[in-house]
């Protein structure tokens, strides 16, 4: 009587009371974060893989995961259906994957030259030994892109055993249990058309922590087609390269003081150094080969090493060194500049001297001289103290 008075007062029939209790409801209503995720990494892959096989624009919709009976599970499909019987391992038990008809008949429509615009004639016949090859392909495909998504979660296989057109010959467990039912809508030209998957739950008890667990993400296999898209388009890559074959180091008034004619005298380095795009990988010699200048390489820095030690005596960062004629940069400055003119030690090129005062004088006393060298069309220095051109 006081069970009765608690019904009423909440409003709960007996049934409904049960269901709030039965397990199987419950199980029915979480949801799995886990499974999820690896129905969205398969939805993404076997979109590639469907349009490599039939060549017409593909999208793949996922839809969650659900926990029925399978009694309920088969009288959502037709009398006659496409059912291929799979076995799981190492999981004990056997599932089943359903395609539907549209979907074959439009995908055999644009493997055979069609472009699958007609909407297929439906009807309960028998399937051909054409369109059951085709689909054993596209069960092959689904069960290789299935097992590459649980991967990095749980190693699982998929033994294709055999096709069924009826569910009285497909019996994968009794009415009476759940079953989780997984759907994908395969988009083919604007056509959409389902593929589901049917597993025992309790085929899946070895792994139901896991499914349930609400996993942010998990490690995922290197994609090999992008990798080696990649790979080809970075070898692709038009880049520089620049022989240094020799280097000058003089003073600015030396500089200043020039003129056209003028000889500078250089000696060739031995090795010289080839930059590509700024960064020094080979050194070589330098001779001549088939009438063509050549460098003949003897050692090879892989550019690899300059991302595990960056350049210390860089003045500018690897980004800026993008100009063939900047690339000396890279190498290490002498700290030793050569004697001036009238015997007095030579400033460093260091930024601390160079914001010393006297420097600093020079420098703007050196520009002043080249301004007025360029109005006057003159090589001649008039200020006290500086060479004649």
């Amino acid at each position: 009587m006081a069970d009765q008075d608690i019904n009423f007062e909440m409003n709960i029939n007996a049934v409904d009371q049960r269901e709030m209790f039965d397990k199987s409801k419950i199980i029915a209503r979480r949801r799995m974060p886990t499974l999820e995720l690896i129905h969205e990494r398969f939805s993404r892959a076997v979109r590639l893989t469907l349009f490599n096989m039939i060549r017409a624009p593909i999208e793949v919709q996922m839809h969650l995961p659900v926990v029925k009976s399978y009694d309920n599970f088969v009288n959502e499909f037709p009398e006659r259906t496409n059912i291929n019987i799979v076995g799981i391992r190492p999981l004990r038990g056997v599932g089943c994957w359903i395609v539907d008809p549209g979907v074959v008949y439009i995908a055999i429509d644009n493997m055979f030259g069609g472009e699958g615009r007609l909407p297929p004639k439906l009807g309960l016949r028998e399937y051909t030994a054409t369109e059951l090859r085709i689909i054993r392909r596209l069960v092959d495909a689904l069960l290789s892109e299935y097992e590459k998504a649980w991967k990095a979660v749980y190693e699982i296989k998929f033994d294709f055993m055999r096709q069924e057109t009826n569910f009285g010959f497909a019996k994968i467990t009794s009415p009476s249990e759940m079953v989780l039912h997984s759907k994908f809508t395969i988009e083919i030209n604007g056509r959409p058309g389902d593929v589901d998957l049917c597993i025992p739950f309790w085929v899946l008890e070895p792994v139901k922590s896991i499914l349930y667990n609400n996993m942010q993400g998990f490690a995922s296999e290197p994609d090999e087609h992008w990798a080696n898209l990649l790979s080809d388009q970075v070898h692709e890559a038009p880049v520089t390269a620049v022989a240094v074959l020799a280097r000058k180091q003089m003073l600015l008034g030396e500089v200043a003081s020039l003129s056209v004619g003028e000889i500078i005298p250089i000696e060739i380095m031995d090795p010289i150094t080839v930059y590509v795009d700024g960064l020094p990988v080979i050194r070589g010699q330098y001779g001549v080969k088939n009438g063509r200048y050549s460098v003949k390489i003897q050692t090879i820095q892989h550019p690899a090493e300059f991302l595990k030690s960056p350049l210390e005596s860089a003045r500018l960062g690897p980004s800026m060194m993008r100009g063939a004629e900047q690339g000396e940069l890279y190498e290490q400055f002498s700290d030793v500049a050569p004697n001036i003119s009238d015997g007095a030690s030579a400033q460093s090129l260091s930024p601390e001297n160079l914001a010393k005062p006297a420097v600093s004088d020079t420098i703007n006393s050196l520009a002043d001289t080249l301004v007025a060298k360029d109005e006057t069309g003159s090589t001649d220095v008039n200020q006290t103290g500086d060479t004649n051109g």
